[in-house]
């Protein structure tokens, strides 16, 4: 004679945590379904109803608008997308405030130093702004750039020394030699001499050449 089997059963303990699992699986399921594919929003008109006078027949005006929230959402945190970068050189107090570390008196002093440099030629010259730390330099550059046509270079041969004296790359010293070799009768020669003067003879950054003319 076969053993009588006991019955399946399951306790009422059990029966409700099956029935939250599924409760939570439907939940995220349906979030996922709004995330990726969207959902259907019905638009009621008022005057739902028309009647059409080639078909004599009523219409329904309700419409359904898909939203598209997954598209949506992509199209804002698309890494594909361009980040233009605004010219430091036509940077105001304002746009510079905007920079997290960056107020009224540091956003001046930026605007002030460059205007110093008759522009700045490399954005590393921040750094020699007082109080500006390499922290907020670095978000500075993600936002701005240095483009070369907002500098106005001046004359080697014409400037002033006052004028001279706001490059960045020249000591008062070398001014004063500058100005007396400008003074023979000769001049400073052609601009291929000039160029050799200032890269090889003292030795001077390229940087600077972005400042002058001849």
């Amino acid at each position: 004679m076969n053993p009588k089997r006991t019955p399946f059963r399951i306790s009422n303990e059990e029966r409700k945590g099956v029935l939250f699992l599924l409760l939570v699986l439907c939940v995220i399921k349906s979030l996922h379904s709004l995330l990726t594919e969207g959902y259907q929003r019905f638009v009621f008109n008022p005057d739902r109803f028309e009647i059409s006078s080639e078909e004599k027949k009523v219409i329904d005006t309700t419409r359904i608008e898909e939203i598209q929230i997954g598209t949506i959402t992509n199209k804002i945190t698309s890494p594909n997308e361009p980040i233009y970068k605004r010219d430091l050189n036509r940077a105001s107090a304002t746009d510079l405030k905007k920079i997290r570390g960056i107020g009224p008196v540091l956003s001046e002093r930026i605007i002030k130093y460059g205007h110093s440099l008759n522009g700045y030629s490399d954005i590393n010259q921040l750094y020699r702004v007082y109080g500006l730390d390499s922290v907020v330099v670095d978000r500075i550059k993600e936002a701005f750039e240095i483009r070369s046509d907002t500098i106005i270079p001046m004359n080697i041969r014409l400037a002033s020394r006052e004028e001279l004296s706001t490059l960045p790359y020249l000591s008062q010293s070398e001014i004063d030699w500058l100005i007396s070799l400008r003074n023979r009768p000769e001049g400073l020669g052609s601009k291929e001499f000039v160029t050799n003067l200032l890269l090889k003879t003292l030795n001077k950054n390229e940087k600077l050449l972005v400042y002058l003319t001849y």
